[in-house]
């Protein structure tokens, strides 16, 4: 039974056997690879929270590349325009709480992906047209609790995220 649960762990990375330590606060097996994917992703958490646009930058890799869950590629972001997308919607948050509950994680080779529970709600200012000095978009709240998903690729000996951002 314990050699099943190995093979079960290093196959797949979330089958957890009954007495499988597992990380805490979650379901996921307690190994350091899914240690750290999940130190990857709470550092992408933490730089959101701080609104340090760098920070988050810093998690993604070269490849990074996001559909936004649309077949429009008008809203499609790609690593090279990552920076400045990040940079103007951070700068126009006001206040964050900002939560992602871990449910899996599934690695393969040198990928992962990890799917989450994320709760959030955000305060955004209001955008300023720069010429008029009039309100465009009026402040708003927004909240967010859905399912997402996390892509990670191994860059050397580190993760990084390609996709979710």
């Amino acid at each position: 039974m314990l050699f099943a649960c190995g093979l079960a762990l290093t196959a797949v990375g979330t089958t957890a056997c009954k007495d499988a330590p597992t990380i805490p606060g979650t379901e996921i097996p307690d190994t350091d690879e899914n240690r750290e994917i999940l130190r990857v992703i709470e550092r992408y958490r933490t730089a959101f929270v701080r609104r340090d646009a760098a920070g988050v930058l810093a998690t993604a890799h070269p490849t990074y590349y996001d559909t936004a869950g649309t077949d429009d590629p008008g809203d499609d972001v790609e690593y090279e325009v990552l920076g400045p997308v990040l940079r103007e919607r951070l700068a126009q948050i006001e206040s964050i709480r900002f939560t992602i509950d871990y449910l899996e994680v599934n690695v393969v080779d040198d990928r992962a992906v990890v799917k989450v529970w994320i709760d959030a709600s955000f305060r955004l200012a209001p955008i300023m047209d720069t010429d008029t000095g009039t309100t465009r978009v009026e402040s708003q709240h927004a909240r967010k609790q859905d399912h997402a998903m996390f892509e990670l690729l191994r860059d050397g000996n580190s993760w990084r995220i390609t996709r979710g951002i």
